[in-house]
């Protein structure tokens, strides 16, 4: 196993109950059994409540009114193994089989969660008007994986997040590209993603993608497979390079959803990346302040170096543009880079 990182709060950076990507509790009765990030591009950072109303349906809430990840009456699958992804999109919950009214639980992304449920924020930076700055969060870079990492940063790349009704359904992934010369040129925009030409057989089935940025729709993708392996994106057989629709972004199907061809489907691009700040933890307080990639360096480490099981420390803030206007969604995404040692 790689090295591989995860964020948790600096209070607790080898607990796991510290993550800040995704934690959840339950505070009345044990509706959750267990939940896991799908890191596919669907999901907004909040603390949610999940409360069942009967032994299938629940409703979801969340303490941002904006937040449109919420609704009423949403039919589960309670049997203590199956996964539900379409109750708060973009994570898998597993319900116990004993699912009654009135059991709740929450759910927090980006935010620190105490065990009792409650929260507070983290990487979700809440309200930040224009020309201000947010917060700043001291966040611990905890290396989970097996192996040791070398030259180690943390940098920002464009947010992304694509929604439509039962989008969970058709796709698996929607990320920045996998290149680092490409995974940060996505700009801001709105893409409208339609589908033609759906091909049943034979195995895999196939359909062309188009995309509309705001200049009409245009075919993107030709005969994308619908194998939930295959990613599209810029350098990939399938995806046209010469009108480049998913320009720093790429794209996963699901495996055999069904013919898509009367869905539509929103993926939005923010320009927020440009307005993250990070600063190296200097005994507790930030050092100089600036855009990523920032170097993570576990204490007592030379640069760049965070062991297996190890952790850096750094400071993460927001800092909104005078030409920010109300209403602006800052959609950020943390990166984290090394070699493995």
């Amino acid at each position: 196993m790689s090295s591989e990182f995860m964020l948790r709060d600096a209070s607790a950076p080898t607990d796991p109950d510290a993550n800040l990507q995704l934690r959840w509790e339950n505070t009345i009765s044990t509706p959750i059994v267990s939940a896991s990030w799908l890191a596919n591009g669907m999901c907004v950072a909040g603390e949610y409540t999940i409360a069942a109303t009967s032994a299938t349906t629940v409703d979801v809430t969340s303490e941002d009114p904006k937040n449109e990840l919420v609704g009423t009456g949403i039919s589960v699958v309670a049997d203590d193994a199956t996964p539900n992804d379409h109750v708060i999109k973009g994570i898998n919950i597993v319900f116990s089989s004993s699912l009654a009214n009135g059991w709740t639980g929450k759910v927090g992304v980006g935010v620190f969660m105490a065990g009792d449920g409650s929260s507070v924020d983290r990487l979700k930076a809440g309200i930040v008007e224009a020309g201000q700055t947010s917060a700043q969060r001291r966040i611990a870079a905890y290396n989970v994986g097996a192996e040791d990492s070398s030259e180690t940063a943390i940098y920002e790349l464009p947010g992304r997040f694509i929604e439509g009704s039962t989008v969970e359904d058709f796709i698996e992934d929607f990320d920045n590209h996998s290149d680092p010369a490409r995974h940060d040129i996505a700009t801001e925009v709105d893409l409208v993603i339609t589908f033609a030409d759906y091909q049943s057989g034979p195995t895999p089935k196939t359909v062309d993608v188009y995309v509309d940025d705001g200049g009409g729709s245009v075919k993107a993708i030709e005969d994308a497979e619908l194998d939930g392996d295959t990613w599209y994106e810029h350098g990939v057989a399938g995806y046209i390079d010469a009108v480049d629709k998913l320009k720093g972004l790429r794209i996963k199907f699901k495996d055999n959803p069904g013919d898509p061809s009367a869905k539509t489907f929103y993926g939005r691009v923010r320009r927020s990346a440009a307005w993250v700040e990070y600063a190296p933890d200097s005994s507790g307080s930030p050092g100089a302040w600036g855009s990523g990639p920032l170097t993570l360096t576990q204490l007592g480490e030379t640069s760049g170096t965070v062991t297996a099981g190890g952790y850096a420390l750094f400071w993460r803030r927001l800092v909104l543009p005078d030409a920010a206007t109300p209403g602006d969604m800052a959609m950020t995404n943390d990166r984290i880079r090394g070699l493995t040692v």
